[in-house]
């Protein structure tokens, strides 16, 4: 009996060693890492420029948000803004951080560019957290897992000059890599726990319980892009869609590991994102968590989509 009860346990470990190797170390094709390098970089580019409008009105000597003022709020952070003194420092720096995270979108040494762009995106929110949104906390995960990732493998300048060098064409292709696991899993199991938190969070108060969650947002007419006021006269709408939208929310962290729920789950999430975007008018949130959500997408799905898209061009042309 007592062996029998060992031999179990001996046999449960070994298959929780096995199933946790094959989940964070089997290697994996980069494309999907790569697909999203391209869409984070890009984001990261938009909201880097948008503080060009108001760079020295912000951050200058006599700005806004003066440095002395804001460092009780980075204690345990740090910008190097923080010590630029004059608007011409602020352009230099602010214009080489564009490049920085031009280059890592394009995919050019992105090794080093990486690294580099997330100090970059950090800089900018350390030093104005509260000018910034809920996409820049989701969009600084992302970028943080590319650091580890293979991302520059595909869909990058990287990937065109190792092709245009390689000697023998069977390696024009990259090889799978355990990085690029690593770094999926890590987005796709913070991401889970951030939209767990999100829906949690909904459950503590009445609005969302009694079904208008979603008319609250609906009457900021300061911040919406879309008016659904009329949706007053429907109320079964409004509650629908409120508790869709926590159902979801609780339901996607257990349910996004399931393979056969995986496709419908993520093709919710992104309608829940764009009206939630419509609603609130936080486009870049939405933009940003359908990116972090992309890390759920495999990689032959992303490769076999830009196939097509490439033949779809060429025919094209």
């Amino acid at each position: 009996m007592m062996r029998a009860i060992g031999d179990y346990f001996v046999g449960l470990a070994g298959a929780f060693g096995q199933g946790w190797t094959r989940f964070w170390f089997t290697p994996s094709d980069p494309a999907t890492v790569s697909a999203i390098r391209v869409l984070a970089g890009t984001l990261a580019v938009y909201l880097h420029a948008t503080l060009a409008f108001d760079l020295v009105a912000f951050f200058g000597p006599d700005g806004l948000l003066p440095a002395t003022d804001i460092a009780p709020l980075e204690r345990y952070t740090v910008s190097y803004l923080n010590y630029l003194t004059t608007p011409a420092e602020l352009w230099v720096v602010h214009l080489i951080g564009l490049a920085v995270l031009v280059l890592f979108a394009a995919g050019y040494k992105t090794r080093l560019t990486a690294v580099l762009a997330l100090v970059v995106f950090l800089a900018d929110v350390n030093r104005a957290p509260m000018i910034t949104g809920r996409a820049e906390s989701v969009l600084a995960m992302v970028m943080l897992y590319l650091c580890i990732a293979p991302c520059g493998r595909r869909f990058s300048i990287d990937a065109i000059l190792a092709r245009r060098t390689a000697k023998i064409p069977g390696s024009q292709d990259p090889e799978l890599s355990t990085f690029a696991t690593i770094a999926t899993r890590l987005m796709q199991v913070h991401l889970a726990l951030l939209v767990a938190m999100m829906g949690l969070s909904q459950l503590g108060g009445d609005v969302w319980w009694n079904g208008l969650g979603i008319w609250f947002l609906i009457v900021r007419h300061e911040s919406r892009l879309v008016d659904f006021t009329w949706l007053h006269t429907f109320p079964l709408v409004i509650d629908f869609w409120s508790h869709a939208l926590v159902l979801f929310e609780l339901v996607f962290p257990v349910l996004i590991w399931v393979r056969l729920a995986r496709p419908l789950l993520l093709a919710v999430g992104f309608v829940l994102w764009v009206l939630l975007a419509l609603v609130t008018g936080d486009v870049t949130f939405a933009v940003a968590m359908c990116v972090a959500s992309l890390s759920f997408v495999p990689p032959e799905f992303v490769r076999g989509l830009t196939a097509r898209s490439a033949a779809g061009a060429a025919a094209a042309t």
